[in-house]
C-alpha cells in the first residue's frame, strides 16, 4: 500500500491513481512489481512521468495486458498469449517461486526473447541515461519470472511423470512375483513334531554377522527351527548368477543348500531368486513365505535383513514366540503423520525433533497403516498374505498414490512396509468379520503391537534411554556446510539421494560404532533383533573394543528374561515407551 501510495505521489497522474485504487485487488506479484518501480521512480524526475508509467505497465495484473489503455497497438495473437500467462502466474504463484525469482541465479535472456519489448528506439534517444522502457530492470524481471514459471511448469509436469514411472516400476516387480505364489498345500505336522519359528533372511550375497548367529544357533535345540535365505546379489564361484539355474516356477521349486550359503551349518535353504529393487521388497517376502509355509511345522515366521544381529539368546526367542504367543502376529506400526505433504510434515518433526518415521496413508483409508518391515507371522497370517497378496498390493496402490505428493520424483513409504497389514485387514473384510474400526479389527485377528527388531530412526526415541540424536548444534553445521538450506524450497533438491542424508545418519541410522552401555539398554529392553549395524564393527568397553560376536552372547546370558519380557516397546518411538504394568 505504501508503495502504491508513494508512486501515486511521484507520478501525480490519474492513471497511477486508479493503480494505487486496485490494492485492495492486487496480488502479491503487483505490489513486487510496483515497489520495484517505486524505487526507480523515486531516481527520476517529474519529465520521466510518462516513462515511469511505461516501467508500471509492465507490472502483471489480473486480466490486463502490459500495454492496455496506453494507446500503443500489439498483435492480437502475442496480446492472449501474454495475458494467460499473466493470469496462470498469478493463480498459480507461491512465496518460494517468488523468493526463487528475487534471490536465485539469473538466466542471461537476449533482449529479443522479451515478449514485452517493443520499439522504443525515439524514447532512448530522447534521454539515454534515464530511459524506462520494458527492457530495464522491471521488464526483464518480469520476463525472467514468466520464463521460470513456464520451465517450473514444465519440471513439475516432468516430476509428475518421474513419480508416476517410480510407482509403476516398483508394483510391476512386485505383481510380477506375488503372481506366481498361491498357499501350498501340505499335510498337518506330526503330532509329535515340535513347533518351529522359521528365520527369513533377506540379503544381497552373505550376512553380514553371521559369526553372531553362529552363536545364536549353537545354543538351539534341534527341530526348534527352520532357517531360508533369499540372495538378491549372489554369484556361484563361476561368475554364474544364481537364479540363472532355474528355467521356470513350476513342478519343483528349487530349494537348495549350498556349503557357500550363510548358515548352511545350521541347515539353511537358499530360494530362487526373484526380481527385487529398492522400495520393491513385498514380492520376495511373499516368495520367502512360500518357501517357509512348505514346512507345516513353521509356526513363527520372523523376517531378517543381512545386518539384523540378535540381541536375545535363541531359548528367549522361542520361548516367547512359540510357547507363549504361537498364534499371534507382532507388527510395529508408524505414528500418524500431523500434514499431507512430506516437507511440510519434516519441518515440523524437526522442529519438535520428534520421530520422522510417519504414516500418510491412514488419512487417505483406515485400512492401509503404515509399519516397520520386519514383522512377525503367524502360520495363519502367513497364509493370508500369500493369499491376498495382489489384492492387497492393489488396495495399497490406491493410498500410496497420493500420499506425501509433494515427494515428485518418489513414493511414500514402500510396500513391505504396509501391504502385509492391509492383506490381513482384507481378510477380515472378505469374511463379513470386520468390525468397521480398524484397531479392533487387529486385536480380532490377533495382531499385537510390538516392535521386536530395533531399528533408528532420526529422531524416534527423544526423551527416552534409547535417545541416540546428535546435538542440534552439530546438525546444523551438517546442513550448512552441505549448503542445504534451500532444500526447504528447491524442488530440484533430492534429499533421500544426497550426500547431506547419509551424512545425518537418521533415515534410518547406520551404527559405525556402539558402546557396550548402549548395548545394554537394548539387550534389556524387549526387543529381540536389531538392525543397521556396519560389518566389522567392534562394542567399545571403556578405552578397548571387542567384537559383537563376543559381546553379545555374554549380555545374553546377564539379563532379566523376565522383566524384558515386559519391556516391549509398541512404536519405534518416544510414543512407544514401554508403561508399568
Amino acid at each position: 500500500k505504501h508503495s502504491l501510495d508513494s508512486v501515486s505521489d511521484v507520478l501525480n497522474s490519474s492513471r497511477a491513481r486508479f493503480i494505487a485504487q486496485m490494492q485492495c485487488k492486487a496480488s502479491n506479484a503487483v505490489l513486487i512489481f510496483v515497489a520495484l518501480a517505486h524505487f526507480e521512480a523515486c531516481a527520476a524526475s517529474t519529465r520521466d512521468e510518462r516513462k515511469v508509467r511505461s516501467a508500471l505497465s509492465g507490472a502483471p495484473d489480473r486480466g490486463r495486458h502490459p500495454y492496455a489503455g496506453q494507446g500503443k497497438e500489439s498483435d492480437s495473437s502475442v496480446e492472449n498469449s501474454n495475458v494467460s500467462a499473466v493470469q496462470g502466474v498469478l493463480s498459480n504463484s507461491s512465496a518460494a517461486e517468488w523468493a526463487r525469482w528475487l534471490f536465485g541465479k539469473e538466466p542471461e535472456y537476449g533482449p529479443s526473447a522479451l515478449p514485452f519489448q517493443e520499439s522504443a528506439v525515439g524514447e532512448e534517444q530522447e534521454d539515454h541515461g534515464t530511459a524506462f522502457n520494458n527492457g530495464t530492470i522491471v521488464g526483464n524481471w518480469a520476463q525472467r519470472f514468466l520464463l521460470l514459471r513456464a520451465e517450473e511448469e514444465q519440471r513439475k509436469s516432468s516430476e509428475k511423470e518421474e513419480r508416476s514411472r517410480f510407482m509403476s516400476e516398483k508394483l510391476r516387480m512386485d505383481l510380477n512375483v506375488v503372481k506366481q505364489f498361491t498357499v501350498p498345500a501340505v499335510l498337518p505336522p506330526w503330532p509329535s513334531s515340535q513347533p518351529q519359528v522359521a528365520f527369513l533372511f533377506l540379503a544381497m550375497d552373505g550376512l553380514d554377522f553371521e559369526d553372531v548367529w553362529d552363536r545364536f544357533f549353537a545354543d538351539a535345540t534341534e527341530g526348534g527351527y527352520s532357517i531360508y535365505v533369499h540372495r538378491a546379489d549372489r554369484k556361484e564361484d563361476s561368475g554364474t548368477r544364481f537364479a540363472d539355474r532355474f528355467s521356470g516356477w513350476g513342478g519343483s521349486w528349487g530349494l537348495s543348500r549350498s556349503a557357500s550359503l550363510p548358515l548352511a551349518r545350521w541347515g539353511a535353504v537358499e530360494i530362487p531368486e526373484v526380481e527385487t529393487g529398492w522400495c520393491a521388497l513385498f514380492g520376495v517376502e511373499v516368495a520367502l513365505l512360500f518357501a517357509a509355509l512348505q514346512d507345516a511345522r513353521n509356526q513363527q515366521f520372523v523376517f531378517l535383513s543381512h545386518n539384523t544381529v540378535p540381541l536375545k539368546s535363541y531359548s528367549f526367542v522361542y520361548r516367547q514366540l512359540v510357547e507363549k504367543s504361537p498364534g499371534t502376529s507382532k507388527f510395529c506400526f508408524a505414528e500418524s503423520a500431523f500434514h499431507k505433504l512430506a516437507t511440510t510434515e519434516t519441518i515440523r518433526n524437526e522442529l519438535r525433533r520428534s520421530c520422522v518415521f510417519r504414516d500418510f496413508y491412514r488419512g487417505y483409508s483406515p485400512r492401509t497403516l503404515k509399519h516397520h518391515q520386519w514383522v512377525v507371522l503367524s502360520r495363519e497370517h502367513a497364509e493370508t498374505v500369500v493369499r491376498r497378496a495382489e489384492e492387497a498390493l492393489l488396495l495399497w496402490q490406491q493410498s500410496w498414490e497420493v500420499a506425501a505428493p509433494d515427494l515428485l520424483n518418489m513414493g511414500e513409504g514402500c510396500s513391505d512396509e504396509s501391504v502385509p497389514v492391509t492383506a490381513l485387514l482384507h481378510e477380515l473384510v472378505e469374511q463379513g468379520r470386520s468390525t468397521g474400526n480398524t484397531w479392533n479389527d487387529l486385536i480380532r485377528l490377533g495382531v499385537e503391537q510390538q516392535c521386536l527388531t530395533y531399528v533408528l530412526w532420526r529422531h524416534c526415541f527423544t526423551d527416552t534411554e534409547l535417545d541416540h540424536s546428535e546435538p542440534l548444534t552439530k546438525d546444523l553445521d551438517i546442513v550448512r556446510r552441505h549448503g542445504k538450506f534451500r532444500m526447504l524450497t528447491d524442488r530440484d533438491f533430492n534429499f533421500f539421494k544426497s550426500a547431506l542424508k547419509r551424512e545425518l545418519n537418521g533415515y534410518p541410522a547406520t551404527f559405525e560404532t556402539l558402546s557396550v552401555e548402549y548395548l545394554w539398554k537394548l539387550v534389556n529392553e524387549g526387543f529381540m533383533f536389531a538392525r543397521k549395524f556396519v560389518k566389522g564393527i567392534r562394542v567399545k568397553v571403556g578405552t578397548s573394543s571387542v567384537p559383537l560376536s563376543s559381546a553379545l552372547p555374554a549380555l545374553w546370558e546377564s539379563i532379566d528374561e523376565s522383566d524384558a519380557a515386559q519391556r516391549v516397546w509398541t512404536r519405534l518411538s518416544t510414543e512407544g515407551r514401554p508403561r508399568p504394568i
